[in-house]
């Protein structure tokens, strides 16, 4: 009888230490798997992402992606503590229209590692929501509150990725994003807000004006803060998704 139950009991623990190995993973229609040892890994990934595009435009159910072409944000905080701008600014119910259009130009992976750098372009992007700000704009205090508008044109945009394998319950491999960066640069840029504190006065007609004729400016003074915020943002919305996809599923040889 003992060894019975002996046996059952390395029968059970192969059952429970036994890996993905023996796992076989469908692989989705939006996913165009990679391999590691591809010396054009770089060419592959590059081609997967481009491939995602009409996917993510119309959202991915099983995976819990919404569409992200309008993306709506339900909030983004800014803060800057430095230079000319010192303000703090709460943005919510944001839709931002034209993300879709993105064309990825650079893939630099360390898959090894889970390392991987984009370049990628919009030719336009719209975004409109609530805004929130409170701070100092040079030696003035500031205060504002209402709708606010922008368009963004030309927009070179660069990611750098720097993931870890996880492991669920069932030793199932995902690659998580552990830290998240963002850069990106404008060519053109427009703002428009409608402020419920100062409407129809000159204060806010002149917000108005300082906003467009300073746009340069004010996104050098807290494009720190807006990357940061950003990045922080598409951190949770890329691991959402990626914590459903195991590894094996677009890097089957992993």
């Amino acid at each position: 009888m003992k060894m019975i139950v002996v046996y059952i009991l390395v029968v059970l623990l192969k059952v429970v230490s036994a890996d993905e190995k023996n796992t076989t993973f469908t692989t989705p229609e939006y996913i165009i798997p990679c391999y590691k040892s591809d010396p054009e890994i770089n060419k592959c990934l590059e081609h997967t992402f481009n491939h995602l595009r009409p996917y993510l435009l119309n959202g991915i159910q099983d995976i819990n992606v919404p569409s992200i072409d309008p993306l709506k944000i339900d909030r983004l905080v800014m803060e800057n503590g430095q230079g000319a701008f010192r303000i703090r600014a709460l943005f919510h119910n944001v839709t931002a229209a034209g993300g879709s259009n993105y064309t990825i130009n650079k893939i630099k992976a360390d898959i090894v590692n889970y390392n991987i750098e984009l370049g990628f372009k919009l030719p336009r992007v719209e975004i409109k929501g609530k805004y929130e700000v409170s701070g100092n704009v040079l030696l003035f205090p500031v205060r504002s509150k209402g709708d606010f508008w922008a368009i963004f044109v030309d927009v070179d945009a660069a990611a750098k990725i720097y993931g870890k394998e996880f492991k669920d319950k069932s030793n199932t491999r995902y690659m998580r994003i552990e830290k998240l960066f963002i850069d990106f640069k404008l060519q053109k840029s427009r703002f428009r807000v409608r402020d419920v504190i100062n409407h129809g006065n000159i204060i806010g007609e002149a917000m108005n004006q300082f906003l467009n004729s300073n746009a340069n400016e004010i996104i050098a003074e807290m494009k720190p803060a807006a990357n940061a915020a950003i990045a922080k943002h598409f951190k949770a919305f890329l691991n959402s998704a990626l914590l459903k996809l195991p590894l094996k599923v677009w890097l089957p040889d992993a």
